[in-house]
């Protein structure tokens, strides 16, 4: 073998070892013939001689080879190699070649990625007669490797080069705290399904720490431009990083964040706290001399003077505060049974009557706590230093905290996952472990209404991937014109992951009216339950027949140690913390305390809107502190079902007047 064909088998091999990663392109704009002569002057003098007319190396095939392979690039371990390093022929002419060129490549800037129409430059032999003989002539060739072949080498390097002009700015102008950030509010649920940008956040972040130790940062760029991470600038979370890298406020930057990604009717379920926010609160907490203050506790029933409850059951009376002398009501004494409470329907009494002309004469009642009272459960709170500044508006230490924490209803779970319950019918799906259940719908004309086929009226497919929930809602609205005629409803268990928390319950609603349907069996792995048949006439649900094992009415649930749809005992009834003792500041809630109820999660003791008017200018500060210093649950607290003057609402009542007379109140607010 002649020292050529050795040069040119060394640059085949080193070539064909690059081809199996991704091929960069050095020198823009560098003109492709000044790139052969540079190769052709490589020579060192009196070594490339004349053939004929021209240089002994200088022909076509290597010419074609050299202007479309020689500035061809990769780079491995964070560093720029060209075709040529390493090439070391046995003959010393060529080790020089190699050398000059790898050197002349070396400092021309990468262009762009490397791609081409053609499967091969160059030929390995070409033959010419001379003489009438045969000569063999070897030249420098390889093939494109298939990774590397497009149709389209200007699209293919238009797209990479916009690649890497975003990866670049976004490397550059997004902040490691504007990351921080982001990732804090993701882990701290406080983004809209931002646990679905986790992994590009950190991705970026990760890209970006490596980026600034890189010793070639441009070589990092191109050889990391095909990562899905390098367009993160782009994307919506990346527009947020931007916002805060930019010095956009925090509420204002995951506000323009929601308008993007989120419902019309999404609301944060967390306010927007970093650990950043948190040491600049303590920090407030100092300079305000409120430290005891913002140590709050459930309130007890020893807590609350009897001057500030309106009626009190006769077992609850010596924990009061003050015992039983300070009662404003006479104990009421028990007569005989009473006659036996009417099946009718109960009187409809306003909260003002019920309050001025029942409760005096009342020996006992009980509240009916149905699973739409949920949103009411409520506890007391006060300050676990009595002798503190106050923190709010009234002149007590009382506050009140109602149930953010309690599993809402079937329609408030579907809002707040982004459905859409505000269409002519409605059909909801709820269950409550991380199984993936799937709610088929099948339209008069045939239609079927599921997962691959939404049909613009399933919006909300819960527990399919990512986060599970044990909250999951589907849900189907129809917006538009709803035919007449018979749907068909089923449950399928897609995939089944749980063996507690079984059963589901469908909700209906047309024309105002909400219908519930349950099933308290185990849905099986890809088994389907026939839910049953729907009757619409003009856009209303007329008739409902339940498909087999299914139970109409809502299942009763366990909310803060209180079984729901049933009677449950109230121990006192109260006024609002802000209407105790000569106070009247803002709407009046009339508080129902039920025997057993005990709020099992850490509730806040403080809300913006409580805060007396000198606080008012730190409501972040407090925002803040009021979600890091919840209440601890205790066995002995006050908690049961709040109503507000303002709402209306109803709750219906069994109350036992003294000498044993039973009336069913629906107490009107």
């Amino acid at each position: 073998m002649s020292d050529f064909q050795q040069f040119v088998a060394d640059v085949t091999t080193r070539l064909s070892t690059m081809s199996k990663g991704e091929l960069y392109v050095a020198g823009d704009g560098l003109d492709r013939d000044s790139l052969w002569l540079t190769f052709l002057d490589s020579f060192p003098a009196g070594t490339n001689l004349r053939f004929r007319e021209r240089s002994e190396y200088d022909c076509s095939t290597c010419r074609g080879f050299i202007k479309n392979f020689g500035t061809v690039v990769e780079i491995h371990d964070g560093q720029i190699r060209t075709l040529w390093s390493g090439v070391s022929a046995a003959d010393p002419v060529f080790s020089v070649v190699a050398a000059a060129m790898d050197a002349f490549v070396r400092t021309l800037p990468l262009s762009t990625v490397f791609r081409s129409t053609q499967t091969q430059y160059g030929t390995r032999t070409t033959r010419t007669l001379r003489d009438g003989q045969v000569e063999v002539w070897h030249h420098l060739h390889g093939p494109v490797a298939k990774r590397h072949r497009t149709e389209d080498v200007g699209a293919a390097q238009g797209s990479f080069d916009t690649t890497v002009q975003v990866f670049q700015r976004g490397l550059a102008e997004l902040t490691r705290d504007a990351l921080d950030t982001v990732v804090d509010l993701i882990d701290d649920n406080a983004l809209y399904r931002g646990a679905e940008h986790r992994r590009a956040v950190t991705e970026f972040r990760s890209l970006q720490n490596r980026w600034a130790q890189a010793s070639d940062a441009r070589a990092f760029v191109f050889a990391n431009a095909m990562n899905p991470a390098a367009r993160f600038r782009n994307t919506v979370i990346g527009t947020l990083v931007q916002d805060l890298s930019a010095g956009v406020d925090l509420e204002q930057a995951v506000r323009s964040f929601e308008t993007k990604v989120a419902p019309h009717n999404y609301q944060r379920p967390k306010a927007l706290i970093t650990p950043a926010m948190v040491k600049a609160a303590m920090k407030t907490i100092d300079e305000l001399g409120i430290e005891e203050s913002l140590q709050r506790r459930f309130a007890r029933l020893s807590d609350v003077s009897v001057t500030n409850v309106l009626w009190v059951d006769n077992d609850t009376q010596s924990r009061m505060k003050d015992g039983i002398e300070g009662l404003l009501m006479q104990a009421a004494t028990t007569g005989s049974s009473g006659a036996r409470l009417r099946e009718a329907k109960p009187e409809e009494i306003p909260v003002v009557t019920f309050m001025k002309d029942v409760l005096p004469a009342a020996t006992s009642i009980d509240l009916w706590v149905a699973n739409s009272h949920e949103p009411h459960f409520v506890s007391l709170t006060t300050g676990r230093h009595p002798a503190a500044p106050r923190l709010f508006l009234w002149d007590n230490e009382f506050a009140w905290s109602y149930g953010g924490n309690v599993t809402d209803s079937i329609k408030e779970k579907v809002k707040r996952a982004g459905g859409n319950v505000t269409g002519k019918l409605r059909v909801s799906l709820s269950w409550f472990n991380h199984d993936d259940l799937d709610l088929h719908v099948f339209e008069p004309n045939g239609d079927h209404i599921w997962y691959r086929e939404k049909r613009n009226k399933l919006d909300v497919d819960m527990n399919a991937g990512g986060a599970f929930s044990r909250e999951p809602v589907e849900n189907v609205t129809w917006a538009g014109k709803v035919p007449d005629g018979e749907y068909r409803i089923e449950v399928n268990q897609y995939n089944k992951r749980e063996s507690s928390g079984v059963g589901f319950v469908i909700e209906t609603e047309s024309n105002g009216r909400i219908e519930h349907y349950r099933y308290e069996q185990a849905v099986g792995h890809q088994q389907t339950v026939e839910v049953g048949r729907m009757t619409v006439t003009g856009e209303v649900i007329t008739a409902f027949r339940p498909g087999k094992d299914m139970r109409r009415g809502n299942a009763a649930k366990d909310v803060w140690g209180i079984t729901t749809e049933q009677f449950v005992p109230v121990s006192t009834i109260m006024y609002s913390p802000n209407y105790f003792d000569d106070n009247e500041v803002g709407n009046r809630h009339y508080f129902f305390m039920l025997k057993g109820c005990v709020n099992d999660q850490p509730t806040r003791g403080i809300y913006n809107e409580f805060l007396r008017r000198d606080l008012q200018p730190h409501r972040k500060v407090f925002e803040v502190l009021g979600d890091r210093t919840k209440c601890e649950p205790s066995a002995d607290q006050l908690s049961g079902l709040g109503f507000s003057s303002t709402v209306r609402n109803a709750v219906t009542a069994k109350v036992t007047m003294t000498g044993g007379r039973r009336r069913l109140i629906s107490i009107q607010f």
